[in-house]
């Protein structure tokens, strides 16, 4: 097995083919025609309608209806793509991207990503093959003819019950794959794998709706530490992390496999407390855990103790950790005041006020006790003054830094990677940006850039201001989208020659030059245009 550094970030966008452009640009125009008939549709027969049908993001089978007023635009949209003008960009690492790309195909190796640093792996194709056959035979048996079946029979079932019949698919027969764990110490004398099983039914979106919406009420509810980002545990040190403590932290080993059906029935009995969980939901969320695993030579396989599995690549398993996550800190919080700990997905952070050998000693005996009792394994650590916890260095002087895990490597995307220009150019602020919220202070912040800008340096980056004092982030506010802009947004490609935008735009003016303002759009002829023109002024300047 060989280790493999591609020297940039594997996020760069090769160049691409005609035909894979062509085929993304018709993909685009169709979904947009798809729309615009869709709104024309609705404004001749007086809108959707009032009554409101929960979807759960399933969209319909349906096509819409053609629209004559419509044909003449949607022809041309057609021939625009037919006259798409093609040249070749002189580019160097657009082509040392497409060496390499045409290196890897001609290989005979498997390539494995790590599981949690940017590394690869080459190797032979029979050794992937026995480290998969090892994993899954180590938790999995072969499933019974028919189970899959049994499966699809009773998703069709709820399917029905919710009324998104033709919406739905039957069980997706995606192939598990390893990940390699190059970060555990014993990594060399052995090679430790994590087991991914993308296979999932499309009952999990329901399940995740419904998991999403009980969980977020229960932290409302409870005003439990359950962080769902790197932000929400630092606006928890900001308020509690004050006067003399220690930190504990702890990690839950194998969060995911480890969930079983009595701790996810403890769970659900759990939230029934403090919110009203339907019958039917409860039934949508046990389905989900039905799972399958399809192993690369087309075997059907399944948990040996049982139907039961939370898999890592599920529609809702992190929201299922969640539901778990919040019933463990209510019972953590029986001998830890609340606001004193707190939890993502399977890390645990603790601050140990007035702490002292004994005291310490004993929280630790007693988280051991709390996961014991529901069949979890934990690693605990030794009481500190700092804690690592996702990207932030917690100290209990009150200041917090950026952090990061030895040993990887952070890498951008190339500033002449094929992404779209606007991307490219906010990269550095994003970074920038992005450390600066991880800083508590200007010392903090000075301390750790000087990585951050080599790697935009290594990535071609020159021209940014890394200053603490520098322009602030707003604050993020979730978006209500309206529709009533219908947005056409064309794929990028530096060797796209034709001015996509500025053609789309004349198409517009053109064929609705007789009838402003346009009505099956919704708006006047002169906001479409500002709009469209937000969007394509500047990809049509790099075209």
């Amino acid at each position: 097995m060989d280790k493999l550094y591609w020297g940039y970030s594997l996020k760069n966008i090769p160049r691409g083919t005609k035909r894979e452009y062509l085929k993304a640009l018709l993909n685009k125009v169709e979904e947009f025609l798809s729309r615009v008939r869709w709104k024309a549709y609705f404004f001749d027969n007086g809108g959707p309608g009032k009554e409101h049908k929960e979807t759960f993001g399933f969209r319909t089978p349906l096509s819409p209806p053609a629209n004559k007023d419509l044909a003449a635009f949607e022809a041309d949209v057609f021939n625009l793509i037919s006259s798409v003008k093609f040249r070749k960009t002189p580019n160097e690492f657009l082509d040392r991207l497409d060496k390499d790309a045409q290196k890897i195909k001609k290989s005979s190796k498997a390539f494995i990503p790590a599981d949690k640093t940017n590394n690869y792996y080459a190797m032979e194709v029979d050794d992937y093959n026995r480290l998969i056959d090892k994993a899954i035979t180590a938790e999995y048996k072969k499933a019974q003819s028919g189970t899959e079946s049994k499966i699809n029979s009773e998703a069709s079932k709820i399917a029905r019950k919710l009324d998104l019949c033709g919406r739905m698919h039957k069980f997706q027969n995606a192939s598990a794959f390893i990940l390699i764990k190059d970060h555990k110490p014993d990594f060399g004398a052995k090679i430790p794998t994590r087991l991914i099983n993308p296979a999932k039914s499309d009952v999990g979106r329901v399940s995740k709706v419904i998991l999403e919406r009980l969980t977020c009420h229960l932290r409302e509810r409870l005003r439990l530490n359950q962080w769902r980002s790197t932000a929400d545990a630092i606006n928890w040190f900001k308020v509690e992390g004050k006067g003399k403590f220690k930190f504990l932290s702890y990690d839950i080993e194998a969060f995911y496999p480890s969930i079983t059906e009595e701790l996810l029935n403890k769970a659900i009995s759990f939230a029934n407390q403090w919110t009203d969980i339907s019958p039917s939901d409860i039934g949508v969320i046990q389905h989900c855990r039905k799972s399958l695993l399809f192993c690369p030579k087309g075997e059907v396989w399944q948990r040996k103790d049982s139907e039961f599995d939370v898999t890592m690549g599920a529609n809702d398993g992190a929201e299922v950790c969640e539901l778990v996550g919040l019933f463990l800190l209510q019972k953590i919080s029986q001998f830890i005041p609340k606001q004193h700990h707190g939890i993502y997905r399977d890390d645990g952070l603790i601050m140990v006020m007035a702490p002292n050998g004994p005291k310490t000693e004993r929280l630790r005996k007693d988280l051991h006790r709390c996961f014991n009792e529901e069949n979890l394994k934990i690693t605990v650590s030794m009481p500190s003054d700092g804690a690592d916890f996702l990207d932030v260095s917690f100290n209990s002087k009150g200041s917090f830094k950026p952090f990061r895990k030895s040993g990887k490597v952070t890498q951008y995307i190339h500033h002449r990677s094929n992404h779209p220009p606007n991307i490219v150019r906010n990269i550095p602020d994003m970074v920038i940006t992005r450390i600066r919220e991880l800083s508590s202070s200007k010392e903090a912040f000075d301390s750790a850039i000087p990585y951050y800008t080599d790697a935009l340096k290594r990535s071609g980056y020159t021209n940014f201001n890394a200053d603490f004092d520098g322009e602030k982030t707003k604050k993020r506010t979730n978006k209500v989208r309206t529709r009533n802009i219908l947005w056409f947004n064309p794929p990028f490609s530096s060797d796209v020659e034709t001015n996509i935008g500025r053609r789309f735009l004349n198409l517009v003016e053109k064929d609705f030059k007789k009838t402003p303002p346009i009505p099956h759009l919704g708006l006047p002829q002169q906001e479409l245009r500002k709009g469209v023109l937000q969007l394509y002024e500047e990809h049509g300047r790099y075209h």
